[in-house]
């Protein structure tokens, strides 16, 4: 049984009731916001990052990403948020990228963050009006391939947390896209390459998901979403439990490489969250927790002592 319908028929079973008719659509619905903090350092009108925005969003929520048909409750929700920060040519232009990808917890309002990463080697060309194009098997410009990369990311860790490793042909075009740029015009654009000062960056991130030794953080993002908070509202007890199965793997990643900055990403995106969840939980589940976290996320283990009533 394929992950993408795994995923549609859990999506499904979530928003089962709701009587408002749902039609096929594409896979992303995603927020853009592009603006530029300095004004000092962009001679371009801002009615042009305006444009963008909007051309960014058209792009990522109309293209078809995937073959599975998507319904509008079951697509992925997104933001990306572009902060110009300097104009280095007449189109051309250095940002910063945040990318954030969210999905639904089972019988709850709340979404939890899957996906959040930020990216400081977006360069780009952009003139107003000018369509945003994509071909996946040539390169074209980074504005549309940078998108482009993170709309597959996206789509692929969010299959991940519905099905052991489902979302790993999306993760592939991911990584297809790294290399095609790399061969292409690696050399120009930062954050493609290996040897980058960036360790934090594109070509890392999808290298890191899809290397076999760190299976166990794909493994952790099914345990932690599927069969850990989408338990939480039927049976908490065992949520907990296979919250504290999916620390165990990010711990196992976590001694194997201290500084993988996926565990760092992953980190940052669920402290609270885990917090949360373990708040009201038994002593020894919040023992239990205490002990692990020192293992998968030690640099900020101090930061789980909320659970005890600390500060």
């Amino acid at each position: 049984m394929s992950s993408g319908f795994m995923r549609n028929i859990f999506l499904f079973i979530l928003m089962l009731g709701f009587s408002i008719e749902q039609l096929e659509a594409q896979e992303l619905l995603c927020d853009v916001i592009v603006s530029a903090p300095d004004v000092s350092k962009v001679a371009t009108d801002p009615k042009v990052f305006k444009t963008l925005e909007n051309s960014i969003q058209e792009f990522l929520n109309n293209r078809k990403w995937t073959t599975e048909n998507f319904k509008d409750h079951e697509k992925i929700q997104m933001s990306f948020f572009i902060g110009i920060t300097e104009q280095v040519g007449e189109n051309t232009f250095t940002a910063s990228l945040t990318v954030v990808s969210k999905r639904p917890i089972y019988n709850s309002d709340y979404n939890s963050t899957v996906l959040n990463i930020i990216d400081n080697d977006f360069l780009f060309n952009y003139k107003e009006f000018d369509p945003i194009e994509f071909n996946e098997f040539q390169f074209i410009g980074n504005l549309s391939h940078v998108l482009a990369f993170y709309a597959y990311t996206a789509i692929g860790v969010d299959y991940d947390t519905y099905s052991d490793k489902g979302g790993q042909k999306y993760l592939q075009k991911a990584a297809d896209i790294v290399a095609l740029v790399s061969s292409s015009d690696g050399n120009v654009y930062k954050g493609w390459k290996s040897y980058d000062k960036n360790q934090r960056n594109r070509y890392w991130f999808i290298t890191h998901m899809l290397n076999s030794r760190y299976e166990p953080f794909r493994n952790a993002m099914y345990l932690y979403h599927l069969q850990g908070m989408d338990n939480f509202y039927s049976d908490p007890a065992l949520a907990r439990a296979n919250i504290l199965k999916a620390l165990e793997e990010i711990a196992k990643v976590a001694q194997d490489n201290p500084n993988l900055p996926l565990v760092q990403t992953w980190s940052e995106s669920k402290q609270e969250e885990i917090v949360g969840a373990f708040s009201q939980a038994p002593e020894e589940d919040k023992t239990a927790l205490l002990a692990l976290v020192k293992k998968a996320d030690p640099v900020n283990a101090s930061l789980y002592d909320k659970i005890l009533g600390k500060k």
